[in-house]
């Protein structure tokens, strides 16, 4: 079980099936969401430490995109991002957005929605061997 999950997506449907999801397959200790990706730089901005260790992070938002998120992360501070792990859970299947996200540093898989039982306990098994 991780400490903290950071879940950012711009659909209430969306947030509220990855929260039980996490909940009932007993991922992480604490779920923090934002519906904004800016709103979640926000947040990690003002952290002066205790950075998330998974955010699962939605490609197709308005205004500020999952691809604009990854790149200001990049401009935070290492020593704060460095123990995140990015997980896209995106509707996107695009091999494009899967090559094109898989390239930053932060991002260890990419999950085409909706989130199943399967891909729950393959992160699990991940981050237990992390």
């Amino acid at each position: 079980m991780v400490n903290v999950t950071l879940l950012i997506d711009d659909s209430d449907i969306d947030l509220f099936i990855q929260r039980r999801f996490l909940e009932v397959y007993h991922f992480s200790r604490t779920l923090i969401s934002y519906k904004s990706a800016d709103d979640a730089l926000s947040w990690l901005g003002s952290l002066t430490n205790g950075f998330p260790d998974v955010i699962f992070l939605d490609l197709n938002m308005p205004k500020t995109d999952g691809f604009a998120f990854l790149e200001k992360f990049s401009g935070l501070p290492e020593t704060m991002t460095a123990k995140s792990k990015i997980i896209i859970l995106t509707s996107s299947n695009s091999k494009a957005d899967v090559e094109r996200a898989m390239v930053n540093k932060n991002v260890v898989h990419f999950i085409t929605k909706p989130i199943k039982q399967s891909d729950i306990e393959e992160l699990k098994a991940k981050f237990t061997s992390l």
